[in-house]
């Protein structure tokens, strides 16, 4: 993520990584003017614009649409990229871990973007990445795969907390 949540990885109902071409076209021949424009990048595009289905994985992973298909493809490549831009800015990568969503609701996604990454030497375990264990690379893999629970509301509520602690 950059400056704002819309820049890097496409997400449920944010565009992600945009061409700012894109931006400038829609402004002069899309008819938008900046409030249009902000409403399309921030709450109809990403998996809901794509698909024009659903902004929720799920959804689209149940969808036979091949619009969904297309969503999830989307989904899958921008994060590999993302993935495989870090590596390149590290020098390799030691290990992956999931969070959120494709945690908890995605082994499918979750092994097409290790698939993709399997020229870093990531190797998944496809039995232990069904049964979401905690580990799921493969014996042979180079990197360490991780799915690891999150409770963004908690660290919310806890930095909130710590941040009270010190205005007074």
């Amino acid at each position: 993520m950059g400056a704002t949540p819309l820049d890097g990885l496409v997400m449920a109902t944010r565009c992600g990584s945009l061409d700012a071409g894109a931006v400038l076209y829609l402004l002069r021949e899309g008819g938008l003017d900046a409030d249009g424009l902000t409403d399309l990048l921030y709450r109809q595009s990403g998996l809901l614009g794509v698909s024009g289905l659903s902004g929720d994985m799920r959804d689209l992973l149940e969808s036979r649409e091949p619009a969904a298909r297309e969503a999830l493809d989307l989904y899958v490549h921008r994060a590999a990229r993302e993935m495989a831009a870090l590596a390149a800015s590290l020098g390799g990568l030691d290990g992956l871990v999931f969070t959120a969503g494709v945690r908890e609701n995605a082994p499918r996604i979750r092994a097409e973007i290790c698939a993709r990454l399997g020229w870093l030497g990531v190797r998944l375990d496809a039995a232990a990445n069904e049964r979401g264990a905690g580990r799921l690379n493969a014996a042979d893999s180079a990197v360490a795969v991780w799915m690891i629970p999150t409770d963004e509301e908690v660290v919310i509520a806890r930095q909130t907390a710590a941040l009270l602690d010190l205005a007074e």
